[in-house]
Formats: C-alpha cells, structure tokens, sequence
C-alpha cells in the first residue's frame, strides 16, 4: 500500500511558520480585500483585530506571511486551502535563516520512506526521548553506508534543500579526509575535531527548525500507516534496527533492539505482534530504564526474509550467519 500524507497540513497550526507566496496569488488576496472591504485596515478591524500597522505591512509587499494566519484570510475570502497549497513557495520559521525552505505539499509514504524515517528517529538528534525538543535536523552514525543512504533519504522525499556534513573525528587521530569525502555521496563535508569521541562520526545537519517540526508533527500519522500495512511495519522495524539494533551470534542466536523509550519499544512491539512474531517487551534488570525487545534464533530465519538490517552491512552478515549457522565466536555488532 502505498499512501500519499499533504504536508502543509501538518505545519499551519504552528503559529512561528511563515509562507513565501507567488505573486499572483499575493496580488489575488490583496485585491480583493480592496475590493470587497475598501482597505486593509477596515478588514482587519472587521475579523483579524490584530496591530494594524503589523498587516500593513504584511500587505505593502509580498514578503513572508504567518501561515495560520493567511489561512484564517482565504477561509473568510472563500478562496480555498488547495488553491493556496498550490502557491506556496517555501516556508520559513521566525527567528530561522532567512532564505525559504522548499517543502513538497505532499509525501509518498511508501517502504523507503518509512525505513528512512524510522532510522531517523532511532539515530536522529530528535529529542526523542522527551526530554528536549529539537530545532535543527541532525543525524549522525559512524557507518558511511548509513549516512548514504540518509543523504538518499533527504534527496528524495526533501530535495532542493541544502545540507552539509560534519565528519567529526576524534582528537589526535589521523584520518583521511580527502578519501573519505570519496566515499560520501555529498559535495559539502566539513573536518571537525571531537575530544570526547573515540569512533569516526558523520554528522548531516540541515539548519531547519521547520524539517524537525514537520517530521515530529507527522509521527502519529505515520505510526497510523504503518499498523495497517504489513510492509511499511517491517520497513519500520528495519529502520529501527538499522538504528539501534544488535545481531548476536555466539552460543545463542538472536536480534534485539533496546531503548530508554517504554512507549517506543511497546509499539514496536505491536509492529512484530503484526507481522507474526513472538516477543515481549521486558524491562533489563541490570541496565536502569532500558527496554528490550529480542528475536530468538528459532523465527531468525524469519526475520532474515521479511526484515533485515538493510544496508547496515556487518549486522546484516552476522543474521545471515545465524541464520545459516555458520559458527564464529564471540560475533556481535
């Protein structure tokens, strides 16, 4: 199945967004306020009654334009939502950058997508947990594979919108650079040095308080969609467990995926209830707060067919092990 979700929708009622608007269609509502109230001032006292000074010069040129609030003007003008979703420009967040960001008015929500935004929320600087709510799209992971396909991700469902790369090595360390930024599918990597990693990470930031606050916003919808499809709940999962996941293969055999996230695990767990499996969430008594979902050997074979790590290549090759039984000590990633 595949469901297309209209972004704009999930991003009006944010009183901070603002619309770029073409043109014609600035000139259509201005004209016609003129024309039906004789000024912007008597409209305005009649329904908005806000500082008239303020829409004065929202409407002296077209500028950038409180989304919720030119919403509230085509509603009482009876121009309609799709006409206005059809001249939006680009978007912008008050007390952002202030170049326009360019988001498609509609979404795909297809296997690849779900994958990407689940792998998104696992290794997203989200603030995911509750604990903060993120302004900036960050995603890091120290697998060039990962971020690629992150950068594929981007390119696809948010195209025409910058980014950049952070490679953040560690303090002392000796890397590479110019055989790395080979192996990234971006023009755009910077070298930072990090005192606190051990690991070589990648970091891809859009500077966008707007993204997160779309991706966040479309989260229910999206976990909605996935619990009625049985391939988009897998695409789910394997995103998770791209993420977060581990593959053990030593005397037992198995895949697992822990988080500090009760509400998180408990879903996914729904997701596997879905697709057939047989696990539980449980509570890990020697790690504070940590919840475990876990896979054992006898629906690995299973799990190999219908989810996979995806292009998480070590973890893919130790489940293919497990699956085949190919013995090798003390293996895990």
């Amino acid at each position: 199945m595949n469901s297309t979700i209209i972004t704009f929708d999930f991003l009006k009622e944010f009183k901070r967004i603002h619309i770029k608007l073409t043109d014609d269609f600035f000139n259509k509502i201005k004209n016609k306020i003129l024309s039906e109230y004789k000024s912007i001032s008597k409209y305005n006292k009649e329904f908005l009654r806000i500082n008239d000074a303020t829409l004065q010069w929202e409407f002296k040129k077209n500028a950038y334009h409180p989304f919720y609030r030119i919403l509230k003007i085509i509603e009482i003008l009876k121009i309609s939502k799709e006409e206005l979703y059809n001249n939006i420009l680009g978007f912008y967040h008050w007390g952002s950058l202030r170049n326009y960001l360019q988001i498609p008015k509609e979404l795909k929500i297809d296997e690849f997508f779900v994958e990407g935004y689940a792998l998104y929320l696992a290794e997203g600087d989200t603030g995911f947990s509750g604990n903060t709510r993120p302004r900036k799209f960050r995603f890091t992971n120290a697998d060039i594979n990962v971020i690629n396909h992150m950068i594929k991700w981007i390119n696809t469902y948010f195209p025409k919108n910058e980014f950049y790369i952070n490679l953040i090595n560690p303090k002392g360390n000796n890397v590479d650079f110019e055989n790395i930024k080979k192996l990234i599918n971006h023009n755009k990597i910077n070298l930072k040095e990090d005192s606190y990693n051990k690991l070589i990470k990648y970091r891809i930031c859009i500077d966008r308080a707007i993204l997160i606050d779309l991706i966040l916003a479309i989260e229910d919808k999206i976990k909605e969609l996935c619990l009625k499809d049985k391939k988009l709940a897998a695409a789910y999962i394997r995103g998770m467990m791209i993420g977060e996941g581990t593959a053990y293969f030593n005397r037992s055999r198995y895949v697992r995926i822990e988080m500090r996230n009760e509400k998180e695990i408990k879903y996914l767990h729904r997701l596997f209830e879905l697709l057939g499996y047989r696990c539980n969430p449980s509570l890990r008594s020697e790690r504070e707060n940590m919840w475990s979902l876990f896979i054992g050997a006898k629906q690995l074979k299973k799990y190999a067919k219908e989810i996979g790590f995806g292009i998480h290549e070590k973890r893919q090759k130790i489940l293919e092990k497990g699956v085949n039984k190919v013995l090798r000590v003390n293996h895990y990633c």
